[in-house]
């Protein structure tokens, strides 16, 4: 693709990119393309992945990736011509270790911490609360930035099962920490204290023995000690909510949608287009992943890219350099039969597209294209190359 000023002017002035987009996208490669990128023009960039997959920390040249940032060495960085200013790190998101993290900054005193940490209501809410690894990835987002060891933060977001699942779970937090069920259970709880339940509404106490029988666990003094510990620390998480919200909608971060080549995936980034200008989303551009191109300038041929002429100068190259026993001819035939396979799908990728991209270009945003690549990113250098490929230093295949 060619190199566009408005995604120039992203890596050079943003403080967070967000790439999102749904599954299978290559969300997690083009984030740390990005990042690398932006190392490459003098910026300490971080990637901060929730994939799991083992191969992003090997592109990186590291061991493995968690919850802190991991520098990739410098020596890695010299030999893909990153400047000394630029520097490129890498973590994973660890959702509990995040949630603990919040708990031991808002706890009022290291008592409260340690129960709420041994509390069994709240493991299973740190762990598998709706929206969790969500919220965790907001949060940790925001760590970072207020840290200043980073010039950007480019964020890999959760697969969501909706669009806006990520930037939902901010107002998520803070409308069950509003939410009535909250407020029936708190202040009886508070009354009740460490003396059960008895306080309690009767129907209130028939639902919270019915919910003991089910878990097995000690349920009413469990919620009650996790009400009371959670309330005290409730301003700091809604504090800290807002503040979040105001740092991704605000000027100094971008929204990048990731995007497939086929029709079913544009379909998918043209819904996501609707539901990011309805929040108010400040997207920058959007960038077709693995897509498809012909190998010369401009598209291909109308009609069959390859004529009667260069099939018989293939045959006979065939024959001139292999012997005449090989089957020039078939092998010839083959390829002209591929190449015109190639040029379908290659057409193909373009019209799935082009609705897209029409609506884009019409909201003033960038476009751009990576190309399919004969293998996976599998080290640094093919990380490079997709940098390339994203800012325009390389012409398209």
């Amino acid at each position: 693709m060619k190199s566009d000023a408005r995604l120039d002017a992203m890596l050079a002035e943003r403080e967070v990119i967000v790439c999102v987009g749904c599954g299978g996208a290559g969300k997690t490669t083009v984030a740390a393309s990005l990042a690398f990128e932006a190392a490459r023009r003098g910026r300490k960039a971080l990637v901060l992945t929730i994939d799991p997959a083992r191969r992003l920390a090997d592109a990186m040249g590291v061991e493995s990736l968690g919850n802190r940032p991991h520098a990739i060495p410098r020596e890695m960085l010299d030999e893909l011509g990153v400047p000394e200013a630029g520097a490129l790190s890498a973590m994973m998101l660890d959702m509990k270790r995040t949630f603990d993290d919040l708990v031991e900054r808002f706890a009022e005193s290291e008592e409260v911490r340690d129960r709420v940490f041994a509390n069994s209501i709240y493991q299973h809410v740190s762990n598998a609360l709706a929206g969790s690894v969500e919220y965790s990835a907001m949060e940790k987002v925001f760590e970072m930035h207020q840290s200043a060891a980073f010039d950007l933060i480019v964020v890999d977001t959760p697969p969501a099962q909706h669009a806006l699942d990520f930037l939902e779970a901010p107002q998520r937090l803070l409308e069950f920490l509003d939410s009535r069920i909250v407020k029936m259970l708190i202040h009886p709880a508070f009354k009740a204290g460490r003396f059960g339940f008895r306080l309690f509404h009767r129907a209130t106490q028939r639902v919270l023995h019915v919910l003991e029988r089910i878990t097995g666990i000690g349920f009413l003094e469990d919620l009650s000690e996790f009400l009371i510990a959670f309330d005290a620390m409730s301003v700091g998480f809604r504090d800290r909510a807002l503040r979040v919200r105001a740092l991704l909608l605000g000027p100094r971060s971008s929204f990048v949608l990731v995007s497939g080549p086929g029709r079913i995936s544009a379909g998918h980034a043209t819904d996501f287009l609707d539901h990011l200008a309805g929040f108010g989303v400040p997207l920058a551009g959007v960038l077709v992943n693995r897509m498809r191109l012909w190998p010369s300038p401009g598209p291909p041929p109308a009609d069959a890219p390859w004529q009667a002429a260069d099939v018989e100068a293939l045959r006979d190259a065939l024959r001139a350099g292999e012997g005449a026993d090989y089957p020039a001819e078939l092998a010839a035939e083959a390829a002209a039969k591929a190449a015109t396979r190639y040029a379908e799908w290659v057409r193909a990728d373009a019209r799935s597209a082009q609705p897209l991209r029409e609506r884009v270009e019409a909201q003033g945003c960038f476009w751009g294209c990576i190309p399919e690549f004969e293998r996976d990113v599998h080290d640094l250098s093919s990380l490079a190359c997709v940098a390339d490929q994203i800012a325009g230093k390389e012409e398209e295949p």
